[in-house]
C-alpha cells in the first residue's frame, strides 16, 4: 500500500508465481485478489474448480507459516454461483465485520453495485475495501509503516542480524491496545509477560554477539535461560564491587561509563523489576504476579505503567539498532570484559 493510498496491485501468470513473491517478502503484502480462472501453474489449463480448491489451503499454510494473516478476495469474471461453494468459510468469517452490501465472498469483474447512493462497479468496491481494511483494521501495518516506522525498521535490522524475528511481534501486541481498543487493561496486564520475552531476546542476542558476556547466560539439560537483572546491571550501573554480578564478570572499558545511557539503562532497570528479574521465567511469573497483585489495586487496575514500559522497549530498539552498527564484532566485543569466575 502506498502512502497515498493508491493500491499497488501487482499481477502474477500463476498461483506458484505469486507464492513465491509471498515466500520472498510475506510482510509487505496486505491482500490478495484471486481470480478464480487464474492458473495454478504456468503450464495449466485455467480451471476455477481446480485453482480455488488447492489455493486457499496453501493461503492458510502461509498464514500459520508466518503467524500473519493476509485477507483475500476473489474477482472474476465467472459467475457466482459456479464457485461460491469452493470459498472457503474462513473467508466469510473474518470478513463478517464488513456491511451487507459488501460482505460477500465474491467480487464479478463486469458486475456493478449501488454504492453511495450511486452505481459503481464492483471492482471500485473491492479495491475501496481493501484500502479501508488496511487503513483502519491492519493494526500491525499501521504501527509498523505509520506509528513506529524507526522502531521496527531497526528491529528489522537487527532480525537479519540474527534477532529472533519474533521480537517485532512481541513489540506488536504490548503497543497494540496503546493505540487501538482491542483488549481491556485487565487483559493488557496480563502482557508483563510480553515484556519480559521482548526483554530476553534482546538480551539474548547481545550474548550470542559478545556485547553481553556468556556468564548472563545459564544453560541446564532442559532450559535455556537469560539473567535478566544482571544483564541490566552490566549494560546500565557503574562497576560495584559489592554487587553479585562483579564477582563474576567485569568490564575492561571505563568501568564509570555504562553502556546504555543513563535514561534508558533507568528504564531497563525498572522493566526488568517489572517483569521478574528471576533467572527461570516459571519463577519469573510469580515474582509478577506478586509485585501486580500489590500494585494494581493501588492505581484502579490502569495499564499505564506497563504501556510506558512497552514505550521504554521502543527506545532500546533504537539504541541497541545505532549500537550495534558500530558492535557487530564478536571478537572485538569480546575485549570489553572479562569473566572473573563461573
Amino acid at each position: 500500500m502506498l502512502p497515498d493510498a493508491r493500491l499497488d496491485l501487482r499481477a502474477f501468470p500463476s498461483w506458484k508465481d505469486a507464492k513465491e513473491a509471498l515466500n520472498a517478502d510475506y510482510n509487505q503484502w496486505q491482500a490478495i485478489i484471486l481470480d478464480a480462472k487464474c492458473k495454478y501453474s504456468r503450464e495449466d489449463a485455467d480451471k476455477a474448480t481446480k485453482f480455488i480448491s488447492r489455493v486457499i489451503p496453501e493461503i492458510q499454510e502461509l498464514e500459520r507459516k508466518y503467524n500473519r494473516f493476509i485477507p483475500w478476495y476473489v474477482l472474476s469474471g465467472e459467475g457466482e454461483d459456479e464457485i461460491r461453494e469452493l470459498i472457503s468459510p474462513i473467508r466469510q468469517q473474518w470478513d463478517a465485520q464488513w456491511d451487507r452490501l459488501s460482505n460477500r465472498p465474491f467480487y464479478s469483474k463486469n458486475g456493478t453495485v449501488m454504492w453511495g447512493g450511486k452505481p459503481k462497479p464492483d471492482r471500485h468496491v473491492l479495491f475501496q475495501r481493501i484500502r479501508t481494511q488496511v487503513e483502519h483494521y491492519d493494526h500491525e501495518f499501521q504501527l509498523e509503516k505509520h506509528i513506529y516506522p524507526d522502531v521496527f525498521a531497526s528491529l528489522n535490522r537487527l532480525e537479519s542480524n540474527g534477532l529472533d524475528v519474533q521480537a517485532s511481534g512481541i513489540l506488536v501486541n504490548l503497543l497494540e491496545p496503546i493505540h487501538f481498543p482491542t483488549t481491556t487493561p485487565f487483559d493488557y496486564n496480563r502482557r508483563y509477560m510480553d515484556l519480559r520475552k521482548f526483554l530476553e531476546l534482546i538480551f539474548r542476542h547481545m550474548v550470542d554477539c559478545a556485547i553481553l558476556p556468556s556468564i548472563m547466560r545459564t544453560v541446564s539439560k532442559t532450559k535455556d535461560e537469560i539473567n535478566l537483572s544482571w544483564s541490566s546491571k552490566f549494560l546500565g550501573e557503574k562497576f560495584q564491587t559489592y554487587d553479585e554480578i562483579w564477582k563474576h564478570v567485569t568490564r575492561d572499558t571505563d568501568k564509570s561509563k555504562p553502556l546504555l545511557p543513563k535514561q534508558l539503562g533507568n528504564a531497563i532497570k525498572e522493566a526488568v523489576f517489572q517483569a521478574g528479574g528471576a533467572v527461570h521465567t516459571s519463577q519469573a511469573e510469580a515474582e509478577i504476579n506478586m509485585n501486580l497483585d500489590k500494585y494494581l489495586p493501588t492505581v484502579g487496575y490502569s495499564p499505564y505503567m506497563l504501556r510506558s514500559l512497552a514505550l521504554s522497549m521502543c527506545d532500546l530498539a533504537l539504541w541497541y539498532d545505532y549500537y550495534f552498527q558500530s558492535h557487530c564484532d564478536k571478537e572485538e566485543n569480546e575485549k570489553l570484559w572479562t569473566i572473573l569466575d563461573k
